[in-house]
């Protein structure tokens, strides 16, 4: 029995959230056609649609896991392309102004092997892999520097796109279109065209930037370790660095501070900011180091939710997701994972329809796709917005009780130090590969209770 549900999808935007979205609908549809307004590369390369690629990137073992479940060997691909398998609480050490450690938080101080492994590489790599694994799927059509403008709307449903590229412009008809544009997305431009509400904001002023370069890593460098970060707890440190392994046998290095103390894109400045971080050991280690790329800024002023999921109409046919729907803070390396998770979730609802035999799998899709969303980005978003708002010039309205969030933190942080299960917990959360509730629940929930009753006594 074939689970065909249409002819043709479209996805706008041939990032890793548009091509991950262009997989799962091609088991679904004849064809699926990509639109990606660069030019596209057939080898890893930059792109300028993206430009915080230039700077350090996590793929969180949520997202990793997503790619996995999509491209089977997707994890042996990307090794067979040169990117770096980090092993946390291993490979992976925190560098506090006090002392080395393997914990975010600073706690944990001797190196565990918690049997996860996560992979480090440029953005331009992942990307290509990604890509790759995308377009060996037959039905699946790309096409490169093209720009959507619009949508066909026959005032009952989106019946396909309109677009420019080298020919000219252009209209695809189709059953479904997903927008993946990104945080530029123009679908709350395109629903008031057509009559319909847009979508409210929340809106987090982080005022945050980058500053970036590769380097050459040093034939001199023993240290087992393979991604460093450097600095210190909010509110004390905005600033901070970043080392990690990449392809190539490079270093990714990336420098970020907020509030106005930007790091600068230029070798002096860059190397000034990197001396006046609270943690010395990395302007030891990259001093002398070989630089093999320009420097690259970036700023990210606010971070930005789209809340899609309240919505009391929305037209069919038409869907949003990832930065499209909600864009994170960089320095936490959720963006992609989010959106990866989105997509699976995309996948269930698609398949959990067409399992229970309904007629128009399609039907009212997005509004029963978007409140899923919401509950995906839920996790990251309030672990975000937590360290956030641990700044007090970070501007938005703060969540409340954060006080008593913290404290239950620190507790569990506590426990991660004695119990080893506990920190690969914890890991899992922030890597987005277990929801943040889990950290709520029995028997964990009693033993952090206990714990905050012995400090209070």
């Amino acid at each position: 029995m074939s689970n065909r549900i249409g002819s043709q999808a479209l996805v706008i935007g041939g990032s890793i959230a548009g091509l991950a979205t262009a997989r799962v609908l091609s088991d679904l549809f004849d064809h699926v056609t990509v639109l990606e307004r660069d030019a596209i590369e057939p080898r890893p390369a930059a792109r300028k649609s993206i430009p915080q690629g230039n700077h350090l990137h996590v793929l969180m073992l949520g997202g990793q896991r997503v790619l996995s479940s999509l491209y089977p060997g997707f994890t042996s691909r990307l090794e067979s392309l040169g990117s770096v398998r980090c092993r946390f609480a291993k490979d992976l050490a925190f560098y506090t102004p006090t002392r080395k450690t393997y914990s975010l938080t600073g706690s944990v101080t001797e190196p565990r092997d918690l049997g996860i492994d996560v992979y480090s590489q440029s953005r331009e790599l992942l990307e290509h892999a990604v890509r790759q694994a995308t377009l060996e799927i037959p039905n699946i059509n790309f096409e490169s520097g093209v720009t959507a403008q619009g949508l066909i709307y026959d005032g009952s449903r989106v019946r396909g796109v309109r677009y420019d590229g080298p020919d000219g412009s252009r209209t695809l008809e189709t059953d479904l279109v997903v927008d993946n544009g990104g945080r530029g997305s123009r679908a709350p431009k395109w629903l008031a065209e057509l009559g319909f509400e847009q979508p409210d904001e929340t809106t987090i002023g982080v005022d945050f930037a980058y500053a970036s370069a590769r380097f050459r890593i040093p034939a001199s460098y023993r240290e087992p370790e393979r991604v460093m970060l450097f600095g210190g707890p909010p509110p004390n440190y905005p600033s901070g660095g970043g080392i990690s392994a990449i392809e190539n046998d490079m270093w990714q290095v990336s420098l970020a501070g907020r509030f106005g103390k930007y790091p600068p894109a230029e070798r002096d400045g860059f190397f000034a900011f990197i001396r006046e971080l609270p943690t010395p050991q990395m302007y030891g280690l990259i001093k002398d180091a070989e630089q093999v790329t320009d420097f690259y800024q970036h700023r990210f002023p606010t971070s930005v939710q789209r809340h899609y999921e309240r919505l009391s109409a929305f037209p069919e046919g038409f869907v949003v997701l990832g930065d499209a729907i909600c864009s994170f803070n960089p320095v936490y390396g959720q963006g992609m994972s989010s959106a990866m998770l989105q997509v699976q979730a995309l996948q269930n609802l698609l398949n959990e329809r067409i399992a229970k035999g309904d007629g128009s799998p399609l039907a009212k899709l997005a509004t029963s796709f978007f409140p899923r969303a919401a509950d995906v980005i839920a996790t990251p978003w309030i672990l975000a917005s937590a360290f956030d708002f641990a700044y007090p010039q970070t501007k938005g309205e703060r969540p409340p009780n954060l006080g008593e969030g913290a404290a239950y933190f620190a507790a569990l942080d506590g426990l991660s130090v004695e119990d080893p299960e506990v920190h690969r917990t914890l890991i899992e959360v922030f890597q987005l590969a277990r929801p943040l509730l889990s950290l709520w629940q029995e028997p964990l929930f009693s033993r952090v209770n206990a714990r905050l009753q012995r400090k209070a006594q």
